[in-house]
């Protein structure tokens, strides 16, 4: 008996459609066999605690997490070295670490400020050099809107000051860190001949208040922007 070719085209049919079904049956029955991946487990404090390494290229780095809500954390990056301890807690998903005791930031204080009839400046520490082998830097303000200009202080004390150029403070720098110390102001229209003296402080402790750090996937991330640095902690056995 000979099948006309409509039977024989809805017979295909039926067959690709019936193949279909099954294959779909068949890849649903494979997915539901397999197994869940069991779900991560919550980040809590218990377990944050612990010790994290956040070494890398001409980086030094180390964090401990203590149980009790505590902190040590270190770093070593070039010549810089710092060091903090305080207390650190869990929320929305980040840890925050703050300084405890408050950190005493370093300070630079004027001793004397006398006119000089030359119209210059002249700028002495008492307190000696604060990197050996190195002159002490100021940068001279001009005004809110004039970009500050960097000068050394020479070995006699003199400050060289652009001609036509009349700064009206100056903020002397840190060597290494990057603290922002308070500008000093220069009044009036005549010279100065400035004594001023370092006091440290508690330079060297890192100021965290707070200090946020994301987590991911298991790794503690402190942005660093003040060091144009990215520390990524990572928790040792």
């Amino acid at each position: 008996m000979q099948c006309s070719r409509m039977q024989v085209a809805s017979k295909l049919a039926r067959s690709s459609a019936f193949l279909a079904a099954a294959l779909s049956l068949a890849f649903a029955t494979c997915a539901m066999a397999q197994p869940t991946p069991p779900a991560a487990p919550p980040v809590t404090r218990e377990s944050l605690a612990g010790t994290y390494d956040g070494g890398q290229m001409e980086v030094a780095a180390q964090l401990l997490l203590k149980p009790d809500g505590h902190f040590q954390y270190e770093l070593a990056y070039g010549a810089l070295d710092e060091a903090a301890e305080g207390t650190w807690e869990l929320k929305q998903g980040a840890v925050f670490l703050t300084t405890v005791p408050a950190v005493v930031p370093p300070r630079f204080v004027v001793e004397s400020d006398k006119p000089d009839p030359r119209g210059g400046l002249w700028i002495k520490l008492s307190s000696g050099p604060l990197m050996r082998g190195a002159r002490q830097r100021v940068y001279l303000i001009y005004g809110p809107k004039q970009e500050p200009d960097m000068a050394e202080i020479a070995d006699d004390g003199r400050v060289s000051i652009p001609a036509g150029r009349h700064p009206v403070a100056f903020l002397p720098e840190i060597p290494v860190y990057s603290t922002i110390t308070t500008a000093i102001p220069l009044t009036g229209t005549r010279g100065h001949r400035i004594v001023m003296r370092f006091e440290p402080h508690d330079i060297g402790r890192a100021d965290f208040h707070p200090q946020p750090l994301s987590i991911e996937n298991g790794v503690l991330i402190m942005p660093r922007r003040d060091l144009q640095l990215l520390l990524r902690f990572r928790r040792q056995p």
